[in-house]
């Protein structure tokens, strides 16, 4: 049915009952009100870049009237039969009957930039019709790509250490990403290896509809046991030569081994980098029998999940056994616990280190100024002299003046002597104030 209201109806109406029959009347009231329509046979239509050539688009008038037909590119550029369209598109008319008519428009070599809305816009006397056609181009990167991670529940595997509980799970989510184009389906596989074989997981077909978001599947993937295994993304299409694919990082279970920090306290670490990251530590004293070196029966959980321990009295001449657990699996590693010393004895051990080095110290201090007293030189002058004895006139006395001198070597004077020679060493003198000692008269002839 038109968009122009039947205003004529009352008035035919009214003309059939004076003049004609009613079935007459009827006929004409159909064809005076039933002006045109149009329709199109996919209001959607999905082309592929490269793959498919052309794509028709077909509007299709029923009307009794000649219809004037017009296509609009994104419903602002008019597709005409201009040379400047003709060499990307043709316009065409194929009648169908007395009253339809189907109007085409054909693309050639469809590309991304031909993706968008085409209106067909039909004209019946002073009437207007529209229909939109979405045409949807796919195309394919030049080069696609596809990332996995395996994950958590709760995100992505980290390096925090938490407490062990018994259910820890095995089951990890395979998280696959493709970026492999815009509008195109892929064929979405997971699979596993190891141990020369490849085990098929899942396949499923998506499509990316947008060039900015990659396509995400994820599937659900147990990893116990399963060490020295990995698992695979794989992305096909009929138009990519070879499937592009991904692998996760080899799934390493942890190599435990207990190394001693000092006297008193131990440290588990792993020999391997484990995959996935996420460790878990316990502790655990256990009892030995003579037959067995290594057991886990009668053992003690200790309330520990650090990756170091203390060691206490109480674990003389037991086994300690440590365990580190990621999703793949559990490392473990043991070690005969000897006699340890107690506290009183561990104090009196530092009080005697300490004693050690004070004497040590004094030592090296007296050595050090027996040393120094060694390298000074005295070096005493005597002078014969009269003195004048001021308390009596007439009485002359002989006096002696007895002058020593410190000589201390000079290391700034020394760069010229012979390494290990006192010949060439050279000393700075010090001298004091001179000394007088009186005389006999007999004494001082001597001297």
């Amino acid at each position: 049915m038109g968009r122009r209201a039947c205003l004529d109806m009352i008035c035919y109406f009214s003309f059939c009952q004076k003049t004609l029959t009613f079935s007459i009347c009827i006929l004409s009231l159909v064809l005076s009100c039933v002006i045109g329509d149009v329709i199109v046979e996919q209001s959607h239509i999905s082309a592929t870049e490269g793959q498919s050539s052309d794509v028709t688009l077909k509007c299709i008038v029923t009307s009794n009237h000649e219809p004037v037909v017009n296509w609009l590119f994104n419903m602002k550029i008019e597709i005409d039969e201009s040379p400047i369209f003709t060499s990307k598109y043709t316009l065409s008319m194929t009648p169908e009957s007395s009253t339809r008519r189907a109007y085409k428009l054909r693309i050639r070599q469809i590309n991304r930039l031909d993706q968008g809305n085409y209106e067909c816009k039909v004209t019946i006397k002073k009437d207007e019709f529209k229909q939109v056609i979405t045409l949807t181009v796919g195309y394919l990167k030049k080069n696609p790509s596809v990332d996995c991670n395996l994950f958590k529940s709760s995100g992505r595997f980290n390096n925090l250490s938490g407490a062990r509980t018994s259910n820890t799970t095995k089951i990890l989510i395979l998280s696959c990403k493709a970026d492999i184009g815009l509008n195109i389906e892929a064929n979405c596989m997971t699979s596993k290896s190891g141990n020369g074989q490849m085990v098929p997981l899942h396949s499923e077909n998506k499509t990316q509809s947008s060039a900015t978001v990659d396509v995400d599947y994820s599937y659900p993937v147990n990893v116990s046991g399963l060490d020295g295994w990995r698992f695979w993304c794989v992305v096909g299409n009929p138009m990519i030569p070879e499937p592009v694919n991904c692998s996760t990082s080899m799934l390493v279970k942890p190599q435990a081994k207990i190394m001693k920090v000092n006297e008193r306290r131990v440290n588990c670490t792993s020999t391997t980098t484990p995959y996935p990251s996420d460790v878990l530590f316990q502790w655990k004293v256990c009892l030995t029998s003579e037959n067995s070196s290594k057991t886990t029966n009668s053992c003690e959980l200790l309330n520990n999940t650090s990756s170091s321990l203390t060691l206490t009295p109480a674990m003389n001449g037991s086994m300690l056994l440590c365990e580190i657990e990621n999703a793949v699996g559990v490392g473990r590693a043991y070690l005969n616990v000897t006699e340890q010393p107690d506290d009183e004895v561990a104090d009196l051990i530092w009080v005697k280190w300490f004693i050690g080095c004070l004497v040590v110290l004094l030592i090296i201090g007296i050595i050090s100024a027996m040393v120094v007293k060694k390298s000074e030189r005295k070096i005493c002058l005597q002078e014969i002299g009269e003195k004048r004895d001021e308390s009596t006139t007439n009485k002359t006395t002989t006096a002696a003046s007895q002058t020593c001198l410190y000589a201390i070597p000079n290391k700034n004077n020394n760069k010229g002597a012979t390494h290990g020679s006192s010949l060439n060493t050279r000393y700075e003198m010090h001298a004091p104030e001179p000394v007088y000692h009186v005389l006999e008269s007999s004494q001082a002839v001597n001297a």
